[in-house]
């Protein structure tokens, strides 16, 4: 057991955000430091989607959710790998759950989990297993754990929702975009992002770095952007300004659409400063 100065200065690194990670999960689990389960009482319920999970010990899991009422949280799930664990089947990603929580002294303890929807067509298709795993990473790689933000959380039940009867590429664009807008990252789609002149067709460009779309005059003179048609601006407006179900009815030609998956890939990767593990695998 580590003395207690030593894990009191670990805390505050957590409190000030400075370890927000699954390896500093790990470490305080190994040196059991959840007791505040014991010592605070609190009982908290809400619903919630499970992104990610990961063994640990013998029989508990360690849940990346995100939840309608506090953002994305850790949470463990203890003795839920048992084979008689009431717990069971009931914390798998991707599915949506009504939770009750304990709050531990840094993370909460999952102590009933009733399943909303399981959202079995995701989980037995493959691509779509894909897809749904590219979402939740997009979800814990904009989001600050126990940062509220029912924007993100809604917007990932639509597209689980939408993903369980569907399987249209353009829904993964419209939740692309609707992610960035929703974590402060909105791209300058109808004005030039230096000069704030209004853009209209013809030569523009693509700034990944200044967020957004600039005019021919501030590209020849900053001499940086990547060539974007006005078939993706039109589309990218048209995603911006529709919901789920209206967006992803839009018809385009193949050329546009992958052209706008390289535009938004490359903002992603941008903002986040990381290409994510789930996008190699789709491509696979």
């Amino acid at each position: 057991m580590l003395n207690g100065r030593f894990l009191a200065s670990r805390f505050a690194q957590l409190l000030r955000g400075m370890a927000r990670n699954d390896n500093f999960i790990l470490f305080l689990l190994e040196n059991n430091c959840t007791s505040r389960v014991d010592t605070y009482n609190m009982v908290y319920k809400t619903s919630g989607i499970v992104l990610k999970r990961k063994n640990f010990g013998e029989a508990d899991r360690v849940l990346t959710i995100l939840t309608e009422r506090f953002g994305k949280i850790s949470a463990i799930a203890k003795g839920s790998r048992k084979i008689k664990a009431k717990l069971l089947g009931h914390l798998e990603p991707f599915t949506q759950v009504n939770f009750q929580f304990h709050e531990g002294r840094n993370f909460y303890i999952v102590t009933s989990a009733d399943i909303v929807h399981n959202f079995e067509n995701i989980h037995n298709d493959y691509q779509k297993t894909t897809r749904a795993f590219y979402l939740g990473e997009l979800c814990d790689k904009f989001l600050e754990s126990d940062e509220k933000n029912i924007e993100v959380y809604r917007l990932l039940s639509s597209a689980l929702e939408y993903l369980e009867d569907n399987n249209v590429d353009l829904m993964l664009r419209f939740f692309e975009l609707k992610i960035i807008e929703a974590s402060g990252f909105k791209p300058a789609l109808r004005e030039c992002v230096h000069c704030r002149k209004i853009l209209t067709a013809g030569s523009n460009f693509w700034d990944q770095s200044e967020g957004g779309i600039i005019c021919s005059d501030c590209q020849k003179k900053f001499q940086h952007g990547k060539k974007i048609s006005d078939g993706v601006i039109k589309l990218l407006r048209v995603i911006e300004e529709k919901d789920i179900e209206n967006a992803t009815k839009i018809k385009q030609d193949n050329k546009i659409e992958a052209e706008t998956e390289e535009i938004l890939d490359l903002y992603i990767k941008n903002i986040l400063e990381r290409e994510l593990k789930s996008k190699r695998m789709m491509k696979q």
